[in-house]
């Protein structure tokens, strides 16, 4: 599976979960401590644009803005999580050089890495969108392995400033999905 169908189908999860939103679902807590639902999937949705933007050339929100979890949902989420996905999916399917340098929100690096940044992203917080809402997900085998190839590289820095939590001990048992969201911070049990 290519890094571009890995994409639309994390993607498609965040869509299919936010679809079944409902009103009051948007202040429930989520397993990211400081932000509920309503900011989490604000800062998700920020961070599709922030890499879309680096692909073609549009707007996108700071890095301050992109971790501020602000609220840029308005009265309906779906509709923005849908005109953010159809942006992402536009500018990810220019892509012809994996290799390309593209200057992110985090920085230069090449379209491989920031695709697989934001399919990271996009994974990890469905995961705490289905938390929130009592609809746990599992990744598949080709997502574990992206989540856990990315986490690696791209959580340990961040934890530095704060934007992931400690990692959460996990036993022998565990997931995939269970080790990659406890590397990220969460508790997964």
């Amino acid at each position: 599976m290519n890094s571009l169908e890995l994409l639309q189908r994390a993607d498609r999860r965040l869509i299919d979960l936010t679809g079944v939103l409902g009103g009051d679902d948007l202040d429930l807590a989520s397993p990211c401590s400081a932000w509920n639902v309503r900011s989490l999937l604000s800062h998700t949705v920020a961070s599709i644009d922030a890499f879309a933007a680096a692909l073609d050339g549009g707007a996108g929100p700071t890095e301050q803005e992109l971790f501020s979890g602000v609220d840029i949902l308005g009265t309906d989420p779906l509709a923005v999580v849908e005109r953010s996905v159809e942006r992402s999916q536009r500018a990810w399917a220019t892509v012809t050089d994996w290799q390309q340098s593209v200057a992110t929100v985090l920085g230069e690096m090449p379209a491989e890495q920031a695709i697989g940044i934001i399919t990271y992203s996009t994974l990890v917080h469905s995961w705490d969108l289905a938390v929130a809402v009592g609809r746990p997900v599992e990744f598949d085998e080709a997502e574990a392995e992206l989540a856990e190839a990315v986490g690696t590289q791209l959580v340990p820095p961040l934890r530095q400033q704060e934007l992931f939590g400690t990692e959460v001990e996990t036993g022998a048992a565990a997931t995939p999905t269970q080790r990659v969201v406890a590397f990220a911070g969460r508790n997964p049990l």
